[in-house]
């Protein structure tokens, strides 16, 4: 193996708070790391720039925008380490941070799937984890009792020094190459949203334990990929839509999968119709969702256009 941790990173046009994380992970010492950045097409003319400044990332142009779980396997594929760090541009590491947080998992084998905590600039939790999707747990309004009922609330769950929730976000996932390999890498049927809950979903079904480390912590600047103009916007917007309902095609009972499907969708027609009138956002997200569904209903395909176009 060539170092300790491999950390992969996937960017679209987020070269300033890119800078940034960069910057936290040479500022980690003790512990040999490989750095490798996926570039999903960001198209802008900026990458030659930090190609130069960060000789000692590897860099990796993907021709088109692969979404987030392909861009991941194709950074893993360069892994030649024990360990393998999935981290949002838009994250900062605490200075030597990451030598304890590998030590202490060397030593404490049972946690595979390795999360901690995140919080925002102001320093308050951005609640990086969750349960998982399915009939129960569809509606919002819903998802706080279900939480209770499962002893799985926010404040529990961050107020454990190690706490053990459904599933931790992909803005930083700590996993031994060993166990993502056996897990067969991130699902590319997701292009963006909910492969996180899928990965760690496949790991429960594996009995690969996912664990939250609360004497840990970063910063995250939660959606700047997402957000950068309109048309991103209802792009990935659509997108959280859609892998909702990927992930209830891949984890639900055949039997079950149609109820549920309906049951999601007209709580997600819901919550977009009280917006439409004030929001030209929600109108395109709405359209782009109809179409969708009618899709998933009448054909029962379920599968995102933008996953099927990268092949």
């Amino acid at each position: 193996m060539e170092s300790s941790l491999s950390i992969i990173i996937v960017n679209y046009k987020s070269w300033d708070k890119l800078k940034l994380c960069l910057d936290s992970i040479f500022k980690q010492d003790g512990i040999k790391t490989s750095t490798i950045v996926v570039d999903n097409n960001s198209n802008d003319n900026k990458l030659f720039h930090f190609k130069k400044n960060y000789k000692w990332v590897k860099w990796i142009e993907n021709s088109h925008n692969f979404g987030f779980a392909k861009a991941c396997n194709i950074g893993a594929k360069y892994s030649k380490s024990l360990w393998n760090l999935f981290l949002n541009p838009d994250t900062i590491l605490i200075e030597n941070s990451l030598l304890p947080l590998i030590s202490y998992c060397n030593t404490n084998q049972q946690h595979k799937i390795i999360g901690i905590k995140q919080v925002n600039e102001y320093s308050i939790s951005t609640n990086s984890f969750g349960i998982f999707l399915n009939f129960w747990s569809l509606s919002g309004l819903i998802r706080p009792i279900v939480r209770l009922l499962k002893k799985s609330s926010y404040k529990k769950m961050n107020s454990s020094s190690i706490s053990h929730p459904d599933w931790i976000s992909g803005s930083f996932i700590l996993i031994r190459k060993i166990d993502f390999d056996f897990l067969g890498g991130w699902n590319e049927k997701y292009w963006m949203y909910y492969e996180d809950m899928d990965l760690c979903k496949r790991a429960l079904n594996n009995n690969l334990k996912v664990t939250l480390m609360n004497n840990w912590s970063c910063t995250h600047f939660h959606g700047v990929s997402s957000r950068k103009n309109k048309e991103i916007k209802i792009i990935t917007k659509s997108e959280v839509i859609i892998s909702s309902h990927v992930y209830i095609e891949e984890h639900t009972n055949a039997r079950c999968s149609l109820i549920t499907h309906i049951s999601l969708i007209l709580i997600q027609l819901t919550n977009l119709l009280i917006g439409v009138p004030f929001s030209s956002v929600k109108r395109t997200i709405l359209l782009n969702s109809i179409s969708y569904w009618c899709n998933g209903i009448l054909k029962s395909d379920w599968n995102s256009k933008r996953v099927v176009s990268n092949y």
